[in-house]
């Protein structure tokens, strides 16, 4: 009898499905312009996402564009998998990983093309409050290096290269406060600050004149701020608008032959860079369960990018131009 009560107890019990409310979850927002920064407990999101930069142009020392040789053009796209889950009612943790397409193409046909792994980026969103008008939340973004920073020969030197670096072998870890102020029920004005510390590491695409293997690269840390109204054009639209800046500091570069505690570093010359990037977004979320968005970003000012631009690193030296970014979103 007590094994029948216990299996008509489990057949009684509440069961769910993807896509089917559980009781531990929370109440989801469908207007995007009152949602918080972190999921609501118990919800998974997944989303695909796929940006991407064709220009033939890059900044030279006065940040002016100086236009590549003719037919030349720089092509720069990502594929992202992101995942973020509603860990708990103000905390949410992220994972999101890019493949990286990068590849430059001339009238000649010396096309130069590399398809790889690019830094993945792991982290946590915290959000105190949560449902006012008025709300801040810190997030903690740790970029790991994938890998694939090793360049692909050294045929001819360094500047010569059969393909693209898609990771820049330095760990970041950031901190970014971001605040919300809801200004009417169909408008709201979005801010942040961030700080990202990079740390020194011996890099593959750094090589030692006069050691034996490769060196230090201590990439400059960022500053970064940024600004965005957002509008509640329907119940199922929304629209962005917005702007960001970064500050990059100085990069430095030493021998991998001292320790790490120890470590005296060069200061490379003109590599600081301020760069200021404008948006617009439509995203469309028609229901709980799915939203669909397209984001235009442009470059509207920035410094050099010939430093690490032969290499490929978007990170250290983002080339001027119009990146198209398209994505979905899938959330139970």
């Amino acid at each position: 009898m007590h094994v029948l009560a216990l299996f008509a107890l489990a057949l009684a019990a509440p069961r769910a499905h993807a896509f089917e409310a559980r009781s531990s979850m929370g109440a989801w927002t469908p207007r995007q312009v009152e949602r918080d920064y972190v999921l609501p407990k118990g919800w998974l999101a997944i989303e695909l996402a796929a940006d991407s930069k064709t220009t033939g142009a890059v900044r030279d020392e006065n940040g002016a564009r100086s236009a590549l040789d003719e037919g030349t053009a720089w092509h720069y796209s990502r594929l992202w998998l992101k995942v973020d889950q509603g860990f708990a009612r103000r905390f949410m943790l992220y994972a999101h990983i890019p493949l990286v397409h990068a590849w430059l193409t001339n009238d000649e046909g010396a096309n130069t093309s590399t398809f790889a792994l690019g830094d993945i980026h792991t982290g946590f969103w915290l959000q105190p409050w949560l449902a006012r008008r008025g709300v801040l939340a810190l997030q903690v973004d740790l970029k790991a290096p994938s890998g694939v920073e090793w360049p692909s020969d050294f045929i001819g030197g360094a500047n010569n290269t059969s393909g693209f670096l898609t990771g820049t072998g330095i760990t970041n870890l950031g901190a970014i406060l971001h605040a919300r102020q809801q200004l009417g029920s169909g408008l709201a004005l979005r801010g942040c600050v961030g700080y990202v510390h990079k740390f020194p590491q011996v890099v593959g695409y750094v090589i030692e004149d006069e050691g034996f293997g490769n060196g230090w690269l201590s990439a400059g840390d960022e500053t970064r701020v940024g600004l965005e109204v957002q509008l509640q054009a329907a119940d199922a639209w929304a629209v962005d608008l917005g702007a960001r800046y970064s500050h990059r500091a100085v990069y430095r570069m030493g021998n991998s032959g001292q320790s790490a505690s120890s470590l005296v570093l060069e200061t490379i010359a003109n590599s600081t860079g301020d760069f200021v990037d404008t948006g617009l977004g439509v995203s469309f979320s028609p229901n709980q369960h799915f939203e669909a968005g397209l984001d235009l970003d442009y470059q509207l000012m920035g410094s050099d990018t010939r430093l690490f631009g032969h290499l490929g690193l978007e990170e250290f030296s983002p080339q001027p131009g119009l990146t198209v970014t398209l994505q979905g979103v899938l959330r139970w």
